[in-house]
């Protein structure tokens, strides 16, 4: 299963290294949004990629418009995964862009799924997911990262990938 990562490490300084956690339990490659590369190129970038699952930490790949500003990674065929480290709120217009079914927001447990559910009416998956420290104080607090990213991606594949 080829499964890529889009982060934005010139926006959230803590994407690389959630990014590293994430993929040694998932494998995968990821793409910083934030390294000054036209977002045209990349878009091509990721479509020539062909993956399977695309995973997105705080909306990075919401940077990837079309001409009419919606957005682009509906127009490419995979999975997805939204993964927000804030409250729904922090995200503003992002958030309200219309999402295909094939694309699932996981929000920070105790957020409210019920209430961004009925916020955000053009994204069809919301979710809440177990926390994960986006800026781990310790080794310990990064084991149970991933420990909770391995059930968080069990979860996924059974949810999502049908």
């Amino acid at each position: 299963m080829k499964v890529i990562y889009l982060i934005n490490s010139k926006e959230y300084n803590y994407h690389k290294s959630l990014a590293d956690d994430f993929v040694c339990v998932t494998g995968g490659d990821v793409i910083d949004m934030g390294d000054g590369t036209n977002l045209g190129m990349r878009y091509y970038e990721i479509e020539k990629m062909a993956p399977d699952v695309i995973i997105t930490f705080d909306l990075a790949g919401h940077l990837l418009r079309t001409g009419n500003d919606s957005l682009s990674l509906n127009n490419i065929y995979a999975r997805f995964a939204h993964i927000l480290f804030h409250k729904p709120d922090h995200y503003g217009r992002s958030l309200k862009a219309r999402q295909n079914l094939s694309m699932f927001t996981y929000i920070p447990n105790g957020s409210g799924a019920e209430t961004a559910r009925a916020g955000y009416p053009e994204v069809p998956n919301i979710e809440e997911f177990v926390p994960i420290s986006y800026k781990p104080a310790d080794d310990k607090e990064r084991t149970e990262n991933i420990e909770n990213i391995k059930r968080w991606w069990d979860d996924f594949k059974k949810e999502a990938m049908l």
